[in-house]
């Protein structure tokens, strides 16, 4: 050893290596705890959006069914009723297109509208039936019995919600089986006088976001 330069004291073995150690443990489980964290932040996060798409996926398909059903169920309506009316001169059929005033209400119809004498199943005699939409989208069945011949008379209930579009198209086979009329009328002096439409075509749409279109055909035996 030289003479004048000092020992330095050396630590004991292993000491070194143990206090380094347990700094990396140290900063090993704060890393550890930080990146825990974050990997629960992003499954919470993909959970949460996995959830939500579900849940929108779920609300889509059961609004969807609402509407399939209640299409359904107004379908079954205007096959039943429509089916069965009936050709008289004191009770035409008559299909008016929107902006036409109404004759089921006051003003102008919102969307087309029909009205007919008919022998409904499950009824008695003649009954003045009616189908027209509101302001509010809200779709009215018209019903009045004993018949008078004056659609305005009667009353009309909810048969359906949420109708953004109700159009109705009319064959005249008496003149053109190939034709397409927007507007029918059995009354007397007009152009369907005392005839009723061979098929009557129905096109419904239901929901104000992304409506959906339901379409159905009504053949009329008597005619």
């Amino acid at each position: 050893m030289c003479p004048g330069r000092r020992k330095v004291p050396r630590a004991p073995y292993g000491s070194s290596r143990m206090s380094v150690v347990r700094r990396r443990e140290r900063g090993l489980t704060l890393v550890e705890i930080l990146v825990a964290a974050a990997i629960l932040v992003i499954l919470s996060t993909a959970a949460s959006l996995m959830f939500r798409g579900i849940s929108q996926s779920w609300r889509k398909g059961q609004l969807k069914a609402e509407r399939y059903q209640q299409a359904r169920l107004l379908f079954d309506v205007f096959e039943r009723e429509l089916s069965s009316c009936v050709a008289n001169a004191r009770y035409p059929l008559l299909g008016v297109q929107a902006s036409e005033p109404s004759l089921l209400h006051e003003g102008a119809a919102v969307f087309d509208e029909i009205m007919c004498v008919a022998t409904p199943p499950g009824r008695t005699g003649l009954v003045e039936r009616g189908y027209w939409v509101d302001g509010q989208g809200r779709l009215m069945c018209h019903d009045h019995q004993p018949t008078d011949g004056d659609y305005t008379t009667g009353e009309s209930e909810l048969c359906g919600t949420e109708v953004t579009g109700f159009d109705v198209t009319y064959v005249d086979v008496a003149v053109d089986p190939a034709q397409t009329l927007e507007r029918w009328d059995g009354r007397p002096g007009g152009a369907q006088e005392g005839r009723l439409p061979k098929i009557i075509r129905i096109t419904l749409r239901v929901g104000r976001q992304q409506p959906e279109q339901f379409d159905t055909v009504v053949y009329v035996p008597t005619s």
